[in-house]
């Protein structure tokens, strides 16, 4: 894994669900958790643009 930025509890959190994702045989189970991990990336992605346009002061696009 490349060295990151992540506190260490991001990191052990990280592991731990990386260790969850590896041991599980149940494609279908994959898929959710795949579902989910796109979801969350895409809603923490449309927070970032956000906000980031606020501290800019510019508008977010809609």
């Amino acid at each position: 894994m490349p060295e990151s930025s992540l506190s260490l509890s991001r990191e052990f959190t990280v592991a731990m669900h990386s260790r969850a994702i590896d041991a599980c045989d149940d494609i279908d189970e994959l898929r959710e958790i795949a579902k989910t991990l796109l979801s969350a990336w895409q809603t923490q992605a449309m927070f970032s643009e956000r906000y980031g346009a606020e501290l800019l002061g510019l508008r977010p696009r809609p």
